[in-house]
């Protein structure tokens, strides 16, 4: 049992409380009893033995080298993700990831050491160097970012039901008249009461295992918790499925800031458990039924980009400071292209506009109160751009850059500010709106876009007959002289064409992924989480709809959003 789950031992803790601090003086109250966090679970917290530090400057990725194997925080308490067995034995998800990336990192799945962390010592345990990564349930949150950085989400929490198929429960509006279960101890009651309109009959129970209990005995409805619980819980429910979950909590795996080449090792690994069926392997094994969590972190990443080998780690992690670059220069220095309408380009007086450029004037009035605090710096082409960021000539490169693993080995990315996915460009004569139109006709793809190499898989139960162009130029051509019927073409080169001339039609619905990101200079954690919580901030004031929708005629993204408090996004001059 648990601090929270129990009255009875609440009262007997503090009693005991109460004699320690007459010998000990004042003391944390989590320090003294370290119990689980998880209700009616025993603890096996053990204080780590002291064993061989390494400077806190050094890199995580030499750290694992130097030491042969790497060290994990997990959690004791958290099945199926990661608790003790009957046997005394580590198991579930997380352990299985940690071993997964000893196995790839180190070349064993044994090359691994388990410390047991809670969710409020983890981050000081990392900080520390007790431990290099932390495997915990832990959320990633806004304020988390401002103590460490977080791996792809491997799981997505959050509220929602457990019932059974017979009850007809499928969501939130299918309570209207049922029973509905929840502990006393957790935050489900106040969450559920947030969220519905219909009127329904609440229970609430002392511990959860009553609650679970009551549900197997068709005393109520469904159950609302938490899906972490709910995962645990449907293993003793016969039948029963997780269904409606109506809030989303990415779950992460942390490690230390500002250490870019495991940043890029931990990214393009988890990338890589996606396309190799691992992730999923374990999801069947530890999470029979529930999907892995959709993120263009884990899995979408496109390029050929080789994951890094361990040995090539710098000794150091990195001392950039691009925010106090910014403060000494008074503005944001923005690396642009002149020609990528309506991403960035020059207007006929040369003024540089678009939306990003509209985007990034708006990130400047957040950070130094003024949208003019900008110095848009144009650049020649990708390489002359990269150049600059590295030269720390730009802060900042916009213009339909395109999140991919090449890129993730030499540059950060923000959350992706939009997809520029491949769509179909036909003309107005001869509307041409969905794959199935194309039947048997050709259409034309740029050679080496992303659009031909994802025609092979169009061309399943539609019949393409692809015709390709050494340019978009050259593809238009042969749309308007009747060579093809339309063009498969990702969206930036195509916008132009479609807002200037009312000779075509260009679908909004995207037939593959392109994240478009802001990019920043790798190993300045702060500054990169600058960036995206700005973004956020943007979103949530409904800022980034507004430049969105000035630009774009279809509708407007949702971007990524991380719960939690945000930090400081001014930047003091």
């Amino acid at each position: 049992m648990t601090l929270i789950g129990s009255r009875k031992l609440i009262r007997r803790y503090l009693s005991l409380f109460a004699i320690v601090v007459l010998f000990a003086g004042c003391a944390d109250l989590a320090q003294l009893f370290p119990g689980p966090e998880e209700e009616g679970l025993p603890s096996a917290f053990v204080v780590p033995t002291p064993e061989q530090t390494y400077p806190l400057e050094m890199s995580t990725a030499a750290r694992l080298l130097a030491r042969g194997e790497m060290v994990v925080g997990v959690r004791y308490d958290l099945e199926p993700f990661s608790y003790i067995t009957v046997d005394s034995q580590l198991a579930g998800l997380e352990i299985e990831l940690a071993r997964e990336l000893a196995r790839r990192w180190l070349g064993s799945p044994d090359a691994v050491r388990f410390v047991q962390v809670r969710s409020d010592t983890a981050y000081t345990y990392l900080a520390a160097g007790t431990v290099d990564v932390v495997f915990a349930g832990l959320v990633h949150t806004q304020d988390g970012e401002a103590r460490a950085d977080f791996s792809p989400p491997y799981f997505a929490n959050g509220m929602a039901l457990l019932s059974f198929p017979d009850t007809g429960i499928q969501s939130l509006a299918d309570l209207e008249g049922k029973t509905v279960g929840t502990a006393l101890w957790t935050e489900s009651a106040d969450a559920l009461a947030a969220s519905i309109s219909v009127s329904v009959t609440q229970v609430a129970y002392e511990h959860t295992a009553d609650a679970i209990e009551a549900l197997q005995l068709r005393q109520i409805d469904v159950y609302v918790d938490r899906r972490h619980r709910l995962e645990r819980a449907r293993n003793t429910v016969a039948g029963s499925v997780i269904v409606g979950q109506w809030t989303w909590e990415p779950i992460s795996m942390i490690y230390r800031q500002d250490d870019p080449f495991f940043a890029d090792l931990v990214t393009l690994t988890f990338d890589d458990m996606a396309a190799d069926g691992t992730r999923d392997a374990l999801y069947g094994r530890w999470l029979p039924g529930t999907s892995p969590p959709s993120s263009v972190r884990f899995g979408s990443l496109a390029g050929g980009g080789a994951t890094p080998a361990l040995d090539t780690t710098p000794q150091q992690i990195s001392t950039q400071d691009v925010i106090a670059r910014i403060r000494d220069r008074g503005s944001v220095a923005v690396g642009y292209f002149q020609t990528r309408w309506p991403y960035s380009g020059d207007r006929a007086d040369g003024l540089p506009t678009g939306f990003e450029v509209r985007l990034i004037e708006q990130l400047a009035e957040l950070w130094l109160g003024s949208t003019s605090a900008v110095t848009f710096v144009p650049v020649v082409d990708e390489n002359d751009a990269l150049q600059r960021l590295e030269r720390g000539e730009v802060d900042i490169l916009i213009g339909a850059w395109v999140q991919t693993r090449e890129g993730e080995l030499g540059v950060d990315y923000s959350i992706p500010i939009l997809d520029d996915g491949v769509s179909i460009l036909s003309l107005a004569t001869h509307p041409i709106n969905e794959l199935p139109q194309l039947n048997g006709q050709a259409v034309g793809v740029v050679v080496g876009s992303s659009a031909e190499a994802a025609v092979p898989g169009f061309s399943q139960g539609v019949g393409l007959s692809s015709r390709g162009y050494p340019t978009f130029e050259a593809a238009l051509a042969g749309l308007q002289t009747g060579e093809v019927v339309a063009l498969l073409t990702e969206r930036w080169p195509a916008l132009d064409v479609h807002f200037r001339q009312t000779d075509y039609v260009f679908t909004d619905r995207r037939y593959t992924y392109r994240p478009v990101a802001l990019v920043v200079s790798e190993g300045d954690s702060d500054f990169h989480d600058l960036v995206n919580l700005s973004l956020m901030l943007l979103q949530s004031q409904g800022i980034y709809q507004e430049v969105y929708s000035l630009w774009f005629d279809d509708a407007v993204p949702e971007l990524e959003s991380w719960p939690g408090l945000a930090i400081s996004l001014v930047i003091q001059r």
